[in-house]
């Protein structure tokens, strides 16, 4: 059956929604979050500027947008679900390592912008404050799952910390963006590091 009006403007709306947010994560990657005005938004996203106050929230709206998608990703759920079926504690770090580097491929940028912005802007702190809460919960589990794996040489609260300082936001970013680092050899090093910090016993049955 053909579209009905409705469906076509609902799918116009969202294609003007995601245009504009495009838009400005682009904007924002280029020019800094504070450079950045509604009009260069709304010139790129070929939209009036009354549209991206009405569609996205304005500048606030879509730094909160564009933090959620990436804190909220699918690939993060994914991975999750690999890393929880893995029962070597070297693949369990393999494979956090690879979804912490794919995830800053994906979306260092916002990241980048969001932490830069953060100090500056409450709304903006707030929101990458619920980043945080989810992004660590998820290291969180990983450590959780090396406990049920009996191989922590560490107290869970300890390996908890260890996750978050060699996964968290400045492991790749120092590696990669301050030292030139490829990213595979930053997930091998990171990897490494991480096994020698938690001191990880050898492979055994979950408890």
């Amino acid at each position: 059956m053909p579209p009905t009006s409705t469906g076509r403007r609902a799918e116009y709306a969202e294609l003007t929604r995601q245009a504009i947010i495009t838009a400005a994560r682009e904007l924002f990657a280029e020019h800094g979050y504070f450079a950045t005005t509604i009009n260069q938004i709304a010139e790129r996203a070929r939209v009036a500027p009354a549209t991206v106050y009405a569609v996205t929230g304005g500048k606030h709206g879509l730094i909160a947008t564009l933090v959620d998608q990436w804190s909220t990703a699918p690939i993060i759920a994914e991975r999750g679900a690999r890393i929880s079926a893995a029962r070597d504690p070297r693949d369990v770090l393999r494979l956090t390592a690879e979804v912490v580097r794919d995830m800053r491929n994906q979306y260092g940028d916002i990241m980048h912008t969001a932490r830069n912005v953060a100090p500056h802007d409450k709304s903006v702190a707030e929101s990458l404050n619920a980043a945080n809460t989810r992004y660590r919960s998820a290291l969180d589990a990983v450590a959780d799952h090396l406990e049920a794996l009996d191989a922590l040489g560490v107290d869970l609260a300890a390996a908890r910390d260890i996750l978050w300082f060699y996964f968290g936001y400045t492991g790749f970013s120092t590696l990669v963006n301050e030292n030139n680092w490829t990213y595979d050899a930053a997930t091998t090093w990171l990897t490494t590091q991480t096994a020698h910090a938690l001191k990880l016993n050898a492979p055994t049955s979950p408890r």
